[in-house]
């Protein structure tokens, strides 16, 4: 957005100050995923390479990438992918509404999903206490903990809650003050959403 835009962002210190916090732990997380992702590529092109040219297949590679890998690549970039408006979304009434009330959506959507995210998190973290506690090991081939399996899950839960409660502040700051604390997401199929 160029500086002259009227719809452009116009957030407090505080907020910015929030948000650039929340965006730190999100770019680390983002950077976990992003490692975890290139793990998989080579050890699915080193899997496949030893099974197909010598007959002698990674007998862990599965366990691996089904427990470990691509759980973390989900749960570490889930709350960044919301922060890219790249979740599904249905924007047919966008079309069709004031800006306001554009913001009203925006605002039930994060006020409702964020209590079922916090909860998940409450619920995963308790799991994984309770593994952490209990020494309980995975039944797969692999005699690991069950907890480094389950702590992916009340990470990116928790990121993505926080990254809904930052939502939920800067669109009742928005609706309270009249000024673009938050912006809305794109509308695809727009000029707005092909940016």
């Amino acid at each position: 957005m160029n500086q002259g835009d009227p719809e452009a962002p116009v957030a407090p210190a505080w907020y910015r100050h929030l948000s650039r916090a929340v965006d730190v732990i999100d770019n680390v997380l983002v950077s976990l995923g992003c490692g975890l992702l290139f793990a998989l590529m080579c050890l699915v092109v080193a899997d496949v390479a030893r099974r197909y040219l010598f007959n002698a297949p990674i007998a862990w590679s599965y366990e691996v990438i089904n427990h470990y890998v691509m759980p973390g690549v989900f749960f570490y970039t889930v709350a960044h992918t919301l922060k890219a408006h790249a979740h599904v979304s249905v924007d047919i009434l966008h079309n069709y509404v004031q800006r306001r009330t554009r913001y009203v959506f925006e605002l039930i959507g994060s006020v409702l999903a964020l209590p079922v995210f916090v909860l998940a998190t409450v619920l995963a973290a308790g799991k994984t206490l309770e593994d952490f506690e209990t020494a309980a090991q995975a039944s797969s081939g692999l005699a690991v903990p069950t907890w480094t399996i389950g702590m992916v899950v009340p990470i990116g839960f928790g990121m993505l809650s926080l990254r809904l409660a930052l939502n939920v502040i800067g669109y009742v700051s928005t609706l309270a003050t009249g000024r673009a604390i938050k912006a809305l997401p794109p509308i695809s199929g727009t000029e707005e959403g092909a940016e």
